[in-house]
């Protein structure tokens, strides 16, 4: 029972690490301007780290945890898509939050495709990271040699 919720919290930590990356690498895409590309490994990891504190404040890994380390369902797109539904509600909230700062026209045209590539980013890693558990997780079978099979 242990060694099953170590298994998940590592799948869970890993799934959150991959996704935080490469929502930064989303974002500093989207967001940077073109001639900015000299900034993007550091644009990559601040915005991470930006996405992850704002993500970490709205309750977003709070709820990832509930439904990523207390209850996973055994149908395999069951929890991506529960993921993906969360990442909407709570980048919404956070714009919603945000839009009293008042956004830039920039900021305000980037949260759509943020949202929506954000969105397809989470439920891959949540995706894959429930493939990786469940490969993980299953027994192999016991490989008999030759010889102790004909006996």
């Amino acid at each position: 029972m242990i060694l099953k919720f170590l298994k998940r919290l590592v799948v869970w930590v890993l799934e959150g690490l991959v996704e935080g990356l490469l929502l930064g690498c989303f974002l500093g895409a989207v967001w940077l301007p073109p001639g900015y590309s000299g900034l993007l490994p550091w644009g990559v990891v601040l915005a991470g780290l930006a996405i992850g504190v704002v993500l970490f404040f709205n309750g977003y890994y709070l709820t990832m945890a509930l439904f990523g380390l207390v209850w996973r369902s055994q149908r395999w797109w069951l929890y991506p898509t529960i993921a993906a539904t969360l990442f909407i509600l709570h980048t919404y909230i956070a714009f919603v939050r945000f839009s009293k700062l008042s956004f830039t026209v920039e900021g305000q045209v980037t949260e759509l495709p943020f949202v929506a590539g954000g969105a397809c980013i989470v439920f891959a890693c949540r995706l894959l990271g429930g493939w990786c558990l469940r490969k993980w997780s299953t027994p192999r079978p016991q490989n008999r040699g030759v010889a102790q099979s004909l006996t």
